[in-house]
């Protein structure tokens, strides 16, 4: 007897039933189509098969097997999902089910008919506002609209007739006609593959302070926006998103607690405990970052990146940007240098609100 995972209850299960075409069953059970347009038991009782059977040479058995609903189902319908049969010891059989002449969401998105960016990179992207009953594979959000904290859960639906993958999850936010990428940095190199009528979730937590580690994915430091989030799978796309609809005051960029400060004429010099333990057992070395604006720059930061622990370096000097401040001096480690200002020169320009910067690497 199969049960379906998830939100259920043993009615909508489904049961593999002996036919009259079977071996070793006499009796078989009777099947019929219910008043609700499901074939199903007439009752809830079926024969009972010999957990083993000795054959002699050349002999051969044959069952052949009705999959149906319980007859206490009837009224409930056929739920969408993977429905799992299992004996103990043995590897479970699972059957996807879903109605495959209307596989998309049933419900329509606040969203829909509305018209975005295309996200960065060379991927189309299959959006839920836009997906209709048809749709084979959609994310669904559990919410599109919040406030802050919050845990939000994406679940991609696969509805069609084969695998789809590689299936990572990205962040981004839509600031000023453009998408911004929030996270994950590091993505593992495994093609995740997903298989017709499976389903995968992936839960988000934001929040507008920092946040407590957990086993979600963590998004301190959210300010009020239209954000997505993007599975890298897809039906006739490389990848499927979802919007979602954050209201929460705008993101203040401050420093670190660790960080001190001192400041000489038109030089702020911030010091982080990194530079302080560094060198140590992990090979980090102390380096400083100098901030100085420039006339001009093609890359842009938004203060939801500048406040993710990777860019701690851009974080612990825009904190201390002002009209009077001429440079700005981080005394960090090597690693924090490495992600701000990049691996090879060790220099990247990019623009923050209406004003470009240069930050540098320097060792002491």
């Amino acid at each position: 007897m199969g049960e379906r995972s998830g939100d259920f209850t043993y009615r909508v299960g489904l049961i593999f039933a002996p036919t009259a075409n079977h071996d070793l069953v006499e009796d078989p059970p009777d099947i019929q189509r219910a008043d609700d347009g499901y074939w199903r038991l007439a009752s809830d009782t079926t024969p009972e098969l010999p957990e083993r059977v000795r054959l002699s040479p050349g002999e051969t058995i044959h069952g052949e097997y009705a999959l149906v609903g319980r007859a206490e189902g009837v009224g409930r319908g056929r739920p969408p999902g993977v429905y799992e049969f299992s004996r103990a010891g043995e590897r479970p059989l699972r059957v996807a089910v879903w109605p495959t002449d209307s596989p998309g969401p049933a419900t329509d998105s606040q969203f829909a008919g509305m018209s975005v960016p295309a996200l960065p990179g060379d991927s189309d992207t299959a959006w839920f506002h836009n997906a209709d009953a048809s749709s084979p594979t959609f994310v669904r959000p559990s919410t599109e609209q919040t406030s802050l904290p919050a845990r939000i859960e994406f679940t991609f639906i696969n509805r069609a007739r084969e695998a789809v993958g590689c299936g990572h999850w990205n962040v981004y936010k839509l600031q000023g006609g453009e998408w911004f990428h929030l996270g994950p940095y590091v993505q593992d190199a495994v093609c995740h593959r997903l298989s017709p009528g499976h389903a995968e979730t992936w839960a988000l937590r934001a929040a507008t302070s920092e946040m407590a580690p957990c086993e979600a994915q963590s998004y301190p430091f959210l300010g009020g926006g239209r954000y997505a989030a993007v599975a890298g799978y897809g039906h006739a796309t490389a990848q499927s998103g979802a919007l979602v609809e954050i209201d929460a005051p705008p993101v203040t960029v401050v420093p670190t607690d660790d960080v001190t400060t001192q400041r000489d004429s038109g030089t702020v010099t911030a010091t982080s405990d990194r530079w302080r333990t560094a060198p140590d057992s992990e090979g980090r070395s102390r380096v400083s970052l100098v901030l100085e604006p420039v006339g001009n720059a093609n890359r842009r930061l938004i203060a939801e990146q500048v406040m993710r622990r990777r860019y701690r370096g851009y974080r612990n000097t825009l904190a201390f940007v002002a009209s009077d401040v001429e440079r700005v001096v981080l005394r960090t480690d090597d690693r924090t240098a490495d992600w701000t200002a990049g691996y090879d020169d060790g220099t990247a320009q990019f623009r923050y609100e209406e004003q470009a910067y240069r930050i540098t690497k320097r060792t002491p």
